[in-house]
């Protein structure tokens, strides 16, 4: 079988030491060069060196990347996020981010200083720093903020009311920090 056009799975052996030296995504085994991914083996015949091409690439987050979550921690100065969706693309990799909540002074923004999220609430992020191996999230920008709510008294979803959200069943008025879009993106599972 030809090495260029074959799949391997990770173990598999790609070739010998004494032929190739491991490139990326192969290791020596005792002179056995194995794959470490699943993919296309490819050799560089110059450098001679044999190496896999992974089938798919990790998706990672990046600084500036907007995620779509739930908070599942709140406390007065941070909340825990729960990532579901990563630039609108649904993601299974179980991130989790840190949200500081820094409210400014009352009345500047529309805000009075409640709080900026609230536990249960789906808020749209942007990716601040991935500094410490954390994921650190802000609300910094009009596209972020809160997407849906439910009321603190009685559980029923929360309507915009100016800068603040209204329940339409008990009454009960919050503050949040909205998104541009609250209310109107349909949350999925």
């Amino acid at each position: 079988m030809d090495p260029k056009k074959s799949r391997v799975l990770p173990g598999d052996k790609v070739a010998v030491s004494e032929e190739f030296l491991p490139g990326r995504n192969v290791y020596d085994d005792d002179g056995l060069l194995r794959a470490l991914s699943v993919g296309k083996v490819s050799e560089d015949r110059r450098k001679s060196e044999i190496s896999v091409s992974p089938s798919a690439e990790a998706k990672l987050l990046a600084v500036g990347d907007f995620v779509t979550g739930q908070v599942e921690v709140a406390q007065t100065s941070s909340a825990g996020i729960r990532i579901y969706y990563v630039n609108g693309e649904r993601s299974d990799r179980g991130f989790t981010g840190s949200l500081m909540m820094r409210s400014g002074p009352p009345g500047r923004g529309g805000r009075r200083g409640g709080p900026m999220v609230k536990l249960g609430d789906i808020v749209r992020c942007g990716v601040h720093s991935l500094m410490n191996g954390m994921i650190h999230l802000s609300l910094n920008d009009d596209h972020a903020g809160v997407i849906y709510a439910l009321c603190s008294n009685c559980g029923k979803p929360l309507l915009r009311a100016g800068s603040r959200v209204k329940c339409v069943e008990c009454g009960n008025v919050e503050e949040r920090k909205l998104a541009d879009d609250f209310g109107q993106t349909p949350v999925q599972p």
